[in-house]
């Protein structure tokens, strides 16, 4: 009866736009009622929740994501890209893949890609004659990379829920996250032959060397963390405290484009997507240990195993679920919640914990671009002015390569696991 009302209730709030933060701390508190347990709780539980050590890596990596975006990085990045890939077919709209990328690859997250990038990405695929609609879908959907080419939020966050390698996490990503861009440009490369746009012109060779000179501070930074961790010179949450170190002196003393009059926004800017991000985290913890001593991951993995013990199936299964949920709730919120329930099944058939995160952070991620809820959607909106129905319609293409990508990292392991395999045996 308790579950019923709890998963009633859960609908209910969300139906109504109810924040899925207050969503789940509601659903928490009618368990709690039901099971004549104190209401503090909740607030013991957060705390236990947010008290471990590599949580500080998310502060500090949202943190080097601002301090890039207000130091140059932005510039360069986008210059560097159309230097070596404005003149192909769909050049800009090629660029705006590259630039996300690489920019991804600093901040770990989609949002930030959108919220950053977006603005000047729409505007320059729009001036070189690509429908607006159609430049919002290009950006929303490269931005999914992020979080999965290191740094990584949602797998730094897997890692503490699985007690996984956070370092062999990130070495995991990077191979998915370059077949993400990759299929992303195959694509655009057969969607713009309806387009009547003319490439940049050709930049010399000079020109590319000099704009990757210029952008070579940023794309280092994903390489010294990777470096850093597995040299043993530093943890992984030593790491982001030294890649917002290392964001700081970039854009201060390097390229200069950061001044002591930016620094305030940026802590503020940073503070309020911490706090967003982590008392996500915080109340989901509430709702993990609810389930965990209601034995749910038990029953699950009882219920799951009775369908079928076939691993292809059972990752099909999983992933259409997960595909599912990434639609109406916040990634990290899902990770939090459903890793404790899968990660059981998969392990006791031989699934890697790294390879599953991987799979975990794909799918979950796809919800940023599906509605009802996909918050990147309604950046771009925002951005744009192109109604989120429209961007949502025309990116359903880009969705299906994406999800596609998916399956395929989830049935061939080793595009996941070759590179832990090679750097951590060794």
């Amino acid at each position: 009866m308790i579950a019923l009302s709890g998963v009633a209730l859960f609908i209910l709030l969300l139906a109504i736009g109810v924040p899925i933060l207050f969503v789940i701390a509601a659903v928490c508190l009618l368990y709690l009622e039901s099971a004549g347990m104190p209401s503090l709780m909740i607030m013991q539980r957060m705390f236990v929740g947010l008290d471990q050590f590599i949580i500080l890596a998310v502060p500090m990596f949202i943190l080097t994501g601002k301090l890039m975006e207000s130091g140059g990085t932005l510039r360069r990045l986008i210059h560097f890209a159309l230097t070596l890939l404005g003149h192909v077919r769909g050049g800009l709209a090629q660029v705006n893949v590259a630039a996300s990328m690489f920019f991804s690859g600093i901040t770990g997250a989609a949002t930030a890609d959108v919220a950053a990038l977006g603005p000047l990405e729409i505007e320059m695929m729009k001036k070189g004659g690509y429908p607006k609609d159609f430049a919002t879908a290009v950006t929303i959907s490269s931005s999914v990379i992020g979080p999965i080419v290191p740094p990584s939020i949602p797998l730094v966050i897997y890692g503490v829920v699985a007690s996984t390698s956070i370092g062999g996490l990130f070495l995991a990503g990077v191979i998915p996250g370059l077949l993400m861009g990759l299929s992303l440009m195959a694509l655009i490369w057969l969607l713009t032959f309806r387009f009547k746009v003319t490439p940049q012109p050709r930049q010399p060779l000079r020109e590319m060397l000099s704009a990757g000179r210029d952008a070579l501070g940023p794309l280092g930074l994903p390489l010294i963390i990777l470096v850093g961790i597995y040299g043993g010179f530093f943890t992984p949450t030593e790491a982001a405290a030294v890649a917002a170190l290392y964001a700081f002196v970039l854009g201060m003393f390097v390229y200069r484009e950061l001044t002591w009059r930016h620094i305030p926004r940026v802590f503020l800017e940073s503070a309020l997507i911490t706090a967003a991000s982590l008392s996500i985290l915080a109340i989901s913890n509430m709702l993990s240990w609810i389930f965990s001593i209601e034995l749910v991951p038990n029953a699950f993995a009882a219920f799951l195993l009775s369908l079928t013990d076939n691993v292809y199936l059972l990752f099909f299964f999983i992933n259409v679920g997960l595909l599912l949920l990434g639609c109406i709730m916040e990634t990290l919120a899902a990770i939090i919640i459903t890793v404790p329930i899968f990660l059981p099944i998969m392990t006791q058939l031989g699934v890697d914990p790294i390879h599953f995160g991987v799979v975990i952070a794909i799918n979950l991620t796809l919800g940023l671009l599906t509605p009802p809820l996909g918050l990147n959607l309604y950046i771009a909106s925002a951005i744009s002015g192109v109604r989120v129905e429209r961007i949502a319609l025309v990116n359903l293409p880009f969705l299906a390569v994406l999800i596609g990508v998916l399956f395929v990292v989830t049935y061939v392991p080793q595009l996941s696991l070759f590179l832990p395999n090679l750097l951590m045996n060794n």
